[in-house]
């Protein structure tokens, strides 16, 4: 049996280590989760306080221990910088294929930290028998569609609705790599520049 904290693999490529979430990490995650970006782009809960983190440590801790298939495996993203920078996942569904989520904190934008991050989730899935690595963004999130492309990821579409924020349902862009795909962009970038 997994124990949290203790089992959870700590990842690093020597820039980027991903590790257990801990206690130290809420009022980061807390900044990180009123964001203006985060509340646009993502499903976390709004208003954003401290009780949501502590569910969110509970949850991980959670997941982290049970032998379920299904089981979300989160990590907290570090640098020798800032010791909380967010957060990455992926949720497997039990049938080889997963899909991969993330979101960094304002703090720790712009220098290439969420590309080395989504790097080192998808070395561990990987090896753990994932097959195939899905991802799901907001239409316009732009940031995060960089990060999967440079990770691989090849663009397969919008989806209408596919999203639920809050009650609401929006449109989603979809991607996708397999395990056997080359890690490195695999078609044109389609966006703002990709700096």
């Amino acid at each position: 049996m997994t124990r949290f904290p203790d089992d959870v693999p700590v990842l690093t490529d020597g820039v980027v280590t991903l590790r257990a979430h801990r206690p130290t990490d809420l009022d980061a995650m807390v900044e990180q989760c009123r964001d203006a970006a985060m509340l646009r782009f993502t499903t976390v809960p709004s208003p954003y306080g401290r009780a949501d983190a502590e569910d969110f440590l509970e949850r991980t801790a959670r997941d982290w221990e049970s032998p379920s298939p299904t089981a979300l495996r989160t990590w907290a993203i570090s640098t020798e910088r800032l010791d909380f920078c967010g957060s990455v996942d992926y949720r497997p569904d039990g049938s080889g294929t997963a899909s991969i989520g993330f979101g960094l904190h304002p703090a720790a934008r712009g220098e290439g930290l969420m590309t080395r991050a989504v790097a080192l989730a998808l070395d561990h899935a990987f090896a753990q028998e994932i097959e195939v690595m899905y991802w799901r963004a907001v239409v316009g999130n732009w940031a995060s569609r960089k990060t999967v492309w440079r990770n691989g990821f090849r663009y397969d579409g919008t989806a209408p609705r596919i999203i639920t924020q809050r009650g609401e349902s929006t449109d989603g862009w979809t991607a996708s790599l397999r395990h056997t795909d080359p890690r490195e962009p695999c078609e044109p970038w389609q966006g703002p520049s990709p700096s």
